[in-house]
């Protein structure tokens, strides 16, 4: 697995203390970087492993580049197409279409319990314009379901798609890099999802082996 290499231990621990956002048995987590490269992918498909028991969706918010079906299906070959839309709810809208076709779908990755998101721009008429939707329909719906939903998203300098979801998710982990001016790109980006809504319930540090730590003082310092 190239790029950067952290732990991910204690993050499930930390989303478990962590109020529901809504009802149902599931749970929502994000991962958000300050800048791109920083390692939300690597971060999202290590939780989707640790994640479960029941199903785990691993959805990216790049629709563009599905960066995390690329990583998840080194682990595994992806299965057929299952609809990605949950109880007729979708969480992207397409702009000037009465009746847009489906084109997001879910792919079993391998032998386990995730089922990775894809996004086909194929299917939708050429010029179809896509964006993120800001309502919690479809979080919510995975979460009635019982679903474990692992989000990978875009890094805030390039797009402001994570802060229209962030508010509708359980928790929302922020992802940091080692390299010059991470901290204060972290610090900025913090403030911007607190601004949001978000549940930000901490750090993980890219090379760190705990960052749990990195969580707690997160928390005790939020206020």
């Amino acid at each position: 697995m190239s790029g950067p290499a952290f732990s991910v231990d204690g993050v499930l621990d930390a989303l478990a203390m962590q109020p529901r956002r809504r009802d149902g048995s599931g749970r929502a987590i994000m991962f958000v970087a300050a800048r791109p490269s920083e390692g939300t992918t690597t971060a999202a498909r290590a939780v989707a492993h640790a994640a479960g028991p029941g199903a785990v969706y691993a959805i990216d918010l790049d629709i563009r580049r599905n960066a995390l079906a690329k990583v998840l299906n080194d682990d595994g070959a992806l299965g057929p197409r299952i609809d990605g839309d949950l109880n007729g709810q979708r969480f992207y809208t397409v702009r000037d279409i009465a009746e847009p076709p489906p084109a997001f779908f879910f792919h079993r990755v391998g032998r386990t319990r995730i089922y990775t998101g894809v996004f086909d721009m194929r299917m939708l008429p050429n010029g179809a314009r896509v964006g993120i939707s800001a309502r919690p329909d479809y979080w919510d719906a995975a979460r009635s379901g019982g679903a474990f939903v692992v989000v990978d998203a875009p890094a805030l300098e390039t797009s402001s798609i994570a802060l229209r979801v962030a508010p509708h998710m359980d928790g929302v982990v922020l992802v940091v890099g080692a390299g010059r001016g991470a901290a204060p790109a972290a610090m900025e980006a913090r403030e911007l999802l607190l601004e949001s809504g978000a549940n930000l319930m901490g750090l993980v540090y890219a090379g760190a082996d705990a960052p749990a730590v990195a969580i707690d003082r997160l928390l005790r310092h939020a206020g």
